[in-house]
């Protein structure tokens, strides 16, 4: 039996419009959205940064008076002389030193500790738990799916959010509405034929066609009603933000800085006439998974994440917007205490989560994990990664946390309110 989700999907396979899902189909579900608790009025900007693999917190925020910090990791302790200190506990890698630059400046919250109870140390479930905010398994679309719902109004939000990379995240999933994943500017658009100079002309021949094959089913029509309109308008403010912008800093060669760079720009245009504001973007860097020779690849990792975030921060504060973006990053877990034969690190628990904005309260959040106290061999996670995402609902998204989070958690006082 086909889901609804499968079905938008499967269908809009054949729309020539390279996303991942197309955009949201806001006129089909504007009764829903109306009904619906979560009408955010917020003017903000949340950018969502996924570190996948697993991050070695011990090794990007270094507890290196800790003794214990030596004595399990006599391979892969970082050198004193490779730190940047924050005070007599801890130090920033050295590689992630346009970070501590933030930190510096008042601006970056490190909230220490983090995980939920009972945790998986699978890639694939650990990711689906933070992305659908439920570590019990009982919810199949994500957490910020169901923020996206309450934005829905009768006329759409083409921009709303948006992922750059090559699939949607499941955090951004839901069954009422679906948003633009990008890998490529010259991917989102409608792709002329060969001899075809006029991409109106195909765009009326598939609305054309669709009509043809229109569902029987009117909900699933309605649906699908607004499809190629609302793809193919994204792609033009997409395309239209790019062409004019001038990014006021030099951009490091990452996968991860060509992202942020998208999103300052979308961030940059959404105030003219005829766009629509971006919400909430999603940008990714794989790698962390560091089972073996751990030590280049994670201060590789690091330096790309850094100097990408610092870039796009000090971009979008040049143009006016720093008031208005909070940069949030996540990571399914961290890595054991004690360093593996292989001169890596091995699955773990409690991992740290970095949040950048004018609107933080620079500083450390969260109970640090005992290298002492340890749940075989793991740090034991302190603050529910659920209540950093309730803070940022409530306090930056101007959204009900529990409704969103199928309920209640406490919050951090990381953000100004």
């Amino acid at each position: 039996m086909i889901n609804r989700r499968n079905f938008i999907q499967e269908s809009l396979a054949v729309v020539s419009l390279g996303l991942a899902v197309p955009s949201v189909f806001s006129k089909a579900v504007a009764a829903a959205a109306e009904e619906s608790s979560l009408k955010s009025v917020s003017g903000k900007t949340l950018i969502v940064v996924q570190m996948a693999g697993g991050v070695d917190g011990l090794n990007t925020i270094i507890p290196y008076r800790d003794p214990a910090y030596r004595q399990t990791r006599q391979a892969l302790a970082v050198a004193e002389s490779e730190m940047l200190p924050v005070d007599d506990r801890v130090a920033f890698h050295q590689s992630f030193a346009r970070m501590k630059d933030i930190f510096d400046a008042g601006k970056l919250a490190v909230i220490e500790g983090v995980g939920y109870q009972n945790p998986n140390f699978s890639h694939f479930k650990a990711m689906d738990i933070w992305q659908f905010a439920d570590p019990e398994g009982k919810v199949n679309d994500g957490w910020l799916g169901r923020y996206f719902e309450g934005l829905t109004d009768a006329d759409g939000h083409p921009l709303t959010g948006l992922s750059y990379g090559n699939r949607l995240p499941e955090s951004f999933q839901s069954d009422k509405l679906s948003i633009p994943a990008v890998s490529t500017l010259e991917a989102f658009q409608l792709q002329n034929a060969d001899g075809d100079a006029n991409p109106d002309v195909r765009r009326a021949s598939l609305m054309k066609l669709y009509d043809v094959y229109r569902p029987a089913n009117t909900r699933f029509a309605a649906l699908l009603d607004t499809t190629l309109d609302n793809a193919y308008q994204s792609s033009l403010q997409l395309n239209e933000a790019h062409s004019t912008y001038k990014p006021a800093v030099a951009y490091p060669q990452s996968s991860l800085a060509t992202g942020m760079r998208l999103l300052a720009e979308l961030i940059d245009s959404g105030g003219s006439a005829g766009t629509t504001p971006l919400r909430v973007g999603h940008v990714f860097i794989g790698g962390f998974d560091t089972h073996t020779n751990q030590e280049a690849t994670l201060a590789r990792l690091l330096r790309d994440t850094s100097e990408a975030i610092h870039a796009f921060w000090t971009d979008v504060s040049a143009h006016g917007h720093g008031d208005d973006v909070l940069i949030m990053t996540w990571s399914e877990f961290g890595r054991r205490v004690k360093e593996n034969a292989q001169v890596g690190t091995d699955h773990g628990w409690a991992v740290p989560m970095f949040v950048v904005g004018n609107g933080v309260k620079g500083g450390f959040y969260g109970e640090p994990p005992s290298l002492t106290n340890l749940d075989n061999g793991n740090l034991k996670y302190t603050t529910d990664f659920r209540s950093v995402y309730a803070t940022v609902l409530e306090k930056w998204l101007n959204a009900p946390p529990d409704d969103v989070l199928n309920g209640r958690f406490p919050q951090l006082p990381f953000l100004n309110a």
